[in-house]
């Protein structure tokens, strides 16, 4: 992020400004004495801090808006915000044409159609090697021929949001130099809008974008390097006019080597890029489970333990909010204990009879268990789920032993591990079957999310099973059905 000076307008008054370092800081023509009570006035208990928009003019004639926290510190007039994101761009674009031999210009406004992303992340999403077609001499593996494919968009789908529609497109960008690395190529993420947007609006498309990576790299630190914001020239060709800068995300890329084995890329999310968006636009999915990086993709702490519980039951009452998933034997358990409360609470009187009629209550309102929630997803994506839990837990993770599955063992473990970390038991005892509890529900809410949306069975595999445990291989039959 490059620092920045100019003008800037605060409270109806134009001061001039020094950006660097995340921080915002204004300059008075004069100094301004004002006493501890006046500085922290604004900021009594009670008043909600928010944030604002300060616009002005940097010091290469850009226009400027940083969004800043409305509480800043003030010594003698001078005042330093903190800066969450800027949008530097140029508030009009010039068309140029000639006229009698002269050369003269028109301006126009611009407005805001469109986003455009690249980066790394973008890159290991729509990796931008398959731009190039190479031919080789295969006897002598000698490379032949390099070429670039004809650079075209591929659709990523389309949503309608607060009544703009949006499309969503890849595409592959290769520049060509006279230098050691000739053909230089990188992906972009493009979001065109139907119709001129607002800021926020822009903001809001970015957040579900940067969100949605998240969820497809299955880690935090997503990084994008360019975010350029366009408009649509009379050619109908993108001007792109401004930049925006997040400087409240992740400014550490990921490094490990593992990271594009890790990626629900483009092969397996194709056109549902945008429905996926979309969740995350409407707030229904949760992911603070996720690991900061690949490095910690395997340390579980009781953070990261319980954020999953609360993923995994989030993804349930969104797409199985209806779902009874008690088993028979659950029931028949729950009404011997019913009936025999009755029978006891009809022999007690006073206090004691007051506390069964609670206690029959509390079992009469037993819902669904986690554990049956868990059976049950992996039931209906079994299909899914079979290559998995065969390299976990054995192929004979399904077949009972003293009248209880390996796999449903797992479960009842882990709903016996959930139930202790919500009452508050700290003495938790954790053993190799906890870690395959947790592997188990990570990878169902990629499972159970993928497969409502529509993508077919062997792509989720590929996307979230084959691509991270290196022991499974999945074949096909001749019906086309998969095989491990």
């Amino acid at each position: 992020m490059i620092d920045m000076k100019g003008f800037v307008e605060y409270e109806d008054k134009r001061y001039p400004f020094s950006f660097s370092n995340s921080r915002l800081d204004l300059y008075p023509d004069k100094f301004d004495s004002k006493s501890i009570e006046e500085w922290f006035a604004p900021f009594e208990r009670g008043k909600v801090i928010e944030n604002i928009h300060l616009h002005g003019v940097t010091a290469n004639r850009k226009n400027v808006i940083f969004e800043v926290s409305e509480q800043h510190s003030d010594q003698e007039g001078f005042l330093s915000f903190d800066v969450y994101s800027i949008f530097e761009y140029d508030s009009v674009r010039y068309q140029y044409y000639n006229e009698d031999g002269k050369h003269k210009y028109n301006k126009k406004e611009t407005k805001i159609r469109g986003i455009k992303f690249s980066g790394m992340d973008v890159d290991v999403f729509y990796p931008p090697e398959k731009a190039y077609l190479i031919e080789t001499f295969h006897k002598e593996e000698i490379v032949t021929k390099v070429g670039v494919k004809r650079i075209v968009e591929t659709s990523l789908g389309s949503i309608e949001w607060n009544g703009v529609k949006i499309e969503f497109t890849a595409q592959y960008t290769v520049n060509q130099s006279f230098s050691p690395e000739p053909l230089r190529s990188a992906s972009e993420i493009i979001a065109s809008f139907s119709e001129a947007v607002s800021l926020d609006f822009v903001k809001e498309i970015y957040l579900g974008v940067y969100q949605t990576f998240r969820y497809i790299m299955r880690r935090n630190n997503i990084v994008f390097n360019n975010i350029d914001i366009f408009d649509i020239s009379e050619k109908n060709l993108r001007d792109m006019f401004g930049k925006f800068y997040d400087l409240r995300m992740n400014d550490e890329k990921e490094n490990n080597s593992k990271v594009k084995r890790r990626v629900l890329s483009y092969d397996c999310i194709g056109e549902k890029f945008a429905e996926l968006l979309r969740t995350f636009l409407e707030g229904i999915i949760y992911i603070d489970h996720l690991p900061d990086s690949i490095d910690k993709t395997n340390k579980f702490g009781p953070d990261r333990m319980i954020f999953d519980f609360v993923a995994f039951e989030r993804e349930y009452a969104n797409l199985y909010p209806e779902e009874e998933v008690r088993s028979e034997k659950y029931l028949e358990a729950k009404n011997d204990a019913l009936v025999a409360m009755d029978e006891l609470i009809n022999k007690k009187s006073g206090k004691v009879k007051r506390y069964l009629t609670t206690f029959r209550k509390r079992i009469a309102a037993d819902e669904n268990s986690l554990a049956d929630r868990i059976l049950l997803v992996i039931k209906d994506c079994s299909s899914i789920m079979d290559p998995f839990l065969i390299y976990e837990l054995g192929k004979e993770y399904n077949t009972e032993v003293d009248e209880i599955t390996p796999l449903e063992n797992i479960a009842s473990k882990m709903n016996t591990l959930r139930n202790d970390m919500a009452h508050g038991n700290l003495d938790i005892q954790l053993d190799k079957e906890h870690i395959f509890g947790f592997a188990i529900m990570e990878t169902l809410l990629y499972a159970m999310r993928l497969k409502a949306l529509g993508i077919k069975d062997r792509k989720i595999q590929e996307g979230i099973i084959a691509s991270v445990y290196k022991g499974i291989h999945i074949k096909t039959t001749k019906n086309g059905l998969p095989t491990y």
